[in-house]
C-alpha cells in the first residue's frame, strides 16, 4: 500500500511537492506549517531533494518534521524528490526511502533520448517506494521531445497498476492535457504538487 492511498481525500486538496531551506528552498519546515494552517491547508509533504550522497543532515530534516507534526494540527508527510538517472536507476539510497512517508521521482538531467527515457521511466515504475512522477512530461517539453501514444499507454497503464500517481503541476503546466485525457481513461489518479520553494507560493484551492 503506498503512503497516499491513506490521505486519497486530500490528493487535489493537500500540497504534495515543497522543498525547503534544507536544499534549494527558501523557508524552513515550521514556516511552512505555519502558513498552512493560516490559509486552511489539511496536508503538506516535503519532498526534498536527495541524492545518494547527501550533502545535507537528512535525519535533521526528519527531526524537524516530527517537531511540527506534534506542533501543529495539521497532515505533515516527510518524503524526497528522486531524479532518474539513464536505465531507471535513482540518485537515492535505499536507506532513505525506507525513513519517509512520500518518495517521488523527476526527470531532471538527462539524455535526450526518447527511447532510454521510455526504458527508464518503465523500470523507476516497477520500484515498490515511489508514489508520483513530479513535474511529469516537462523534461521533454523543455527539449522539444514527445513520447508516442503506444509508449503512453504503456506508461498509463504500469502507473495505474502499481498505483503511482501523476502530479498536477501548475508552476509548470504539466501534464499536458492530451495526457491528463489519456492517463485519466486509463485509471491514473491525480495528485496537486507544486514544486514550491517560497511560503508565498504557498496556497489553498480545491
Amino acid at each position: 500500500m503506498k503512503t497516499w492511498e491513506k490521505y486519497s481525500d486530500f490528493l487535489l486538496k493537500g500540497e504534495w511537492h515543497v522543498h525547503t531551506c534544507y536544499t534549494d528552498g527558501k523557508n524552513n519546515i515550521d514556516e511552512y506549517c505555519q502558513k498552512a494552517v493560516d490559509i486552511g491547508l489539511p496536508l503538506i509533504a516535503f519532498t526534498e531533494h536527495v541524492r545518494k550522497n547527501l550533502d545535507y543532515d537528512f535525519h535533521s530534516f526528519l527531526s524537524d518534521i516530527e517537531i511540527a507534526k506534534e506542533k501543529y494540527d495539521l497532515i505533515i508527510l516527510s518524503g524526497c524528490e528522486a531524479k532518474v538517472l539513464p536505465y531507471g536507476e535513482l540518485d537515492v539510497s535505499t536507506g532513505v526511502l525506507k525513513e519517509i512517508d512520500y518518495p517521488i521521482f523527476a526527470f531532471h538531467s538527462f539524455p535526450k533520448d526518447t527511447d532510454l527515457y521510455f526504458e527508464s521511466l518503465k523500470k523507476v515504475l516497477k520500484n515498490r517506494y515511489m508514489n508520483t512522477w513530479a513535474h511529469p512530461g516537462a523534461f521533454l517539453m523543455k527539449n522539444g521531445l514527445e513520447l508516442p501514444e503506444e509508449q503512453l499507454v504503456d506508461i498509463f497503464h504500469s502507473m495505474n497498476k502499481m498505483d503511482v500517481l501523476l502530479e498536477i503541476n501548475n508552476k509548470y503546466q504539466v501534464p499536458s492535457d492530451i495526457w491528463k485525457n489519456l492517463s485519466s481513461k486509463l485509471g491514473v489518479k491525480f495528485v496537486k504538487g507544486s514544486d514550491v520553494h517560497n511560503v508565498e507560493h504557498l496556497f489553498f484551492n480545491i
